[in-house]
């Protein structure tokens, strides 16, 4: 659980000092709180952080968690609640105010466990993924404990391909393809798109600098396990890379979760993330392609916080779910354990609403 105080402190501090000019454009900008009820009334699960989501195109929307809280006991608290690293869930509907969702994870209710698992002392995090041919893809990143540095660290990614993404999701096959070399970034930790040639997935740069990457894979080839015509954008065009250098064009600063969508009003691409630490701000980017060029952050969302010990993280838009604007979730957390356990302000991704003009 991204529960370390200091790995957060390193890696928001990083961010903020990289990219300290923020500048506004001309741009007419609403923002407001929305409801969160739908991550609050299961009894069983109780709050996660990552919360990245997937239109399965049949009026439904894939939820990818990481760490997660369940209660084996279904009495509603954390206190009785043990931590498993991924659950997903399935919403129907796209509308907040008229929705279904139900989450999913593996093992027995007594004895829950990751939805998505690794054999030893690894585990899987989720990133993003996309539907395609009607297959699903999600990339996920396998993390390791680690006595230096942050305490954990990303040693990889994969993709889990799932041919049967519309039945239930504890009847899914799931096959999983290690991903290959790619020199400390982890592919699809952030944003996945597509066209109806190519996946897109941004890759960054693990564990420190957080330097963020385009990548490509044929659609005919991915959905087969096929990940060997993996390209990189660079300088104008796509690349092969089977060495660590020339290092490919490095498109921003961003962190390990953030989400890139195309907006119809705007004609342009929004990317959303957080900045800085502990309240952090959340902010938006601006490109007309996926590789950019894209613009200085604009900074639209002050969190406020209760505890100096709680923090802010993993603002993602979710532009499958219907709202009068781009709805976008974030995490708080709380360095001290105690709290977060107790809390239940804490832990369920919060909502809120932007809406961009020109």
């Amino acid at each position: 659980m991204r529960l370390l105080l200091f790995s957060i402190l390193f890696i928001f501090e990083f961010i903020l000092n990289a990219q300290s000019q923020v500048q506004s454009e001309d741009m007419q900008i609403e923002v407001y709180e929305v409801d969160t009820s739908i991550f609050t009334t299961d009894k069983f699960w109780r709050g996660a952080d990552g919360a990245a989501s997937i239109d399965l195109e049949n009026g439904k929307i894939l939820w990818l968690f990481s760490d997660t809280f369940i209660d084996p006991e279904g009495t509603g608290k954390r206190s009785n609640s043990k931590m498993i690293n991924n659950s997903i869930a399935i919403q129907e509907g796209d509308a907040l105010d008229k929705v279904n969702i139900a989450f999913y994870y593996k093992g027995k209710q007594k004895q829950p466990k990751s939805f998505f698992e690794l054999p030893g002392k690894t585990w899987f995090w989720t990133g993003h993924g996309i539907l395609a041919n009607d297959t699903l893809i999600i990339f996920l990143f396998e993390e390791k404990n680690t006595n230096k540095g942050i305490g954990f660290e990303a040693i990889g990614w994969y993709i889990a391909l799932i041919d049967n993404p519309f039945e239930n999701p504890l009847s899914w096959n799931i096959r999983y393809i290690k991903g290959s070399d790619t020199f400390g970034v982890i592919v699809g930790s952030s944003a996945v798109l597509k066209d109806k040639d190519f996946i897109y997935a941004y890759g960054v740069s693990e564990p420190s600098s957080h330097l963020v990457y385009l990548l490509r894979f044929p659609i005919d080839k991915i959905v087969e396990g096929d990940i060997a015509g993996l390209e990189w954008w660079n300088a104008g065009h796509w690349i092969t890379r089977k060495e660590r250098f020339p290092i490919p064009s490095q498109l921003f600063i961003g962190q390990t979760e953030f989400s890139v969508h195309y907006q119809e009003n705007l004609h342009q691409y929004v990317q959303i993330q957080t900045y800085g630490y502990g309240a952090a701000s959340i902010g938006y980017r601006l490109a007309e392609q996926p590789e950019g060029p894209w613009s200085q952050p604009v900074i639209f969302y002050n969190t406020q916080l209760k505890s100096q010990e709680d923090f802010v993280y993993s603002a993602n838009a979710h532009p499958e779910i219907s709202n009068d604007g781009i709805l976008v979730t974030y995490n708080i957390n709380s360095a001290n354990f105690k709290e977060l356990i107790k809390n239940d302000s804490l832990y369920f991704p919060k909502f809120i609403s932007i809406k961009i003009s020109k």
